[in-house]
């Protein structure tokens, strides 16, 4: 997937953003950057597999975000005090294309279709961060933490039932809000269902439909 430098910027810009990009490389389980660090710029994943994260009541870290190949990772830290409210760790040795604050600014100022495509992403990531996921079951909110690490990361090239990665539990616990003990037991639930199946640490997608049905129940108030 392409990203939006390479979407909406015209062949002139780009030999501008070419210019100023850098490549970082970030092994795995390596931070990119964390809660409070200064805004420096934008980054674009080229490879590699992204969570994201912020802090929760209680101070701890809820993952928010998946972020894979084309996707863009630090424009929540634009604007207020300009520091990023998010941590961003690398899920497999992970490359992305760094824009410097200063160039991509330019680009924004310059660039109308490229600053109206980014305010619609800002749009829509708004209304998911909105969503009312803590109004599911539990069960429902570990079936979308599933679908959702599908949307992010697809399938495995050999195995189209299997994630291509597929999160740790503990970090499904952190997506649903809930605790680890409650997402084993959801997860045997689905795989009993046949909605999916477990090897391993592994998990594959057996009914997609439902799964993704699952994900757009709503609580009936008793």
């Amino acid at each position: 997937m392409e990203s939006f430098l390479k979407q909406y910027c015209s062949p002139e810009w780009q030999e501008f953003i070419d210019f100023y990009k850098k490549t970082v490389e970030v092994k795995k389980n390596k931070t990119i950057f964390s809660v409070g660090d200064d805004t420096k710029g934008l980054y674009v994943v080229r490879s590699g597999k992204v969570k994201v994260l912020t802090k929760s009541i209680g101070n701890e870290q809820r993952l928010i975000r998946l972020a894979s190949e084309g996707d863009i990772l630090g424009h929540r830290g634009f604007g207020g005090n300009w520091t990023y409210p998010i941590t961003a760790i690398a899920l497999e040795d992970t490359t992305l294309t760094f824009v410097p604050l200063k160039a991509f600014n330019t680009i924004a100022k310059s660039n109308n279709e490229f600053t109206y495509q980014l305010m619609m992403f800002f749009a829509e990531e708004l209304r998911k961060s909105e969503d009312n996921t803590s109004a599911l079951p539990v069960l429902n909110r570990v079936a979308k933490a599933i679908y959702e690490n599908y949307l992010a990361f697809g399938y495995d090239k050999k195995d189209k039932k299997k994630l291509s990665f597929t999160l740790s539990r503990k970090d499904y616990a952190s997506m649903c809000d809930t605790t680890y003990e409650s997402v084993i037991r959801s997860i045997t639930a689905l795989a009993k269902d046949k909605i999916i199946d477990t090897k391993n640490k592994d998990i594959y997608i057996v009914n997609l439909a439902e799964l993704k049905k699952m994900t757009e129940i709503a609580v009936v108030n008793e």
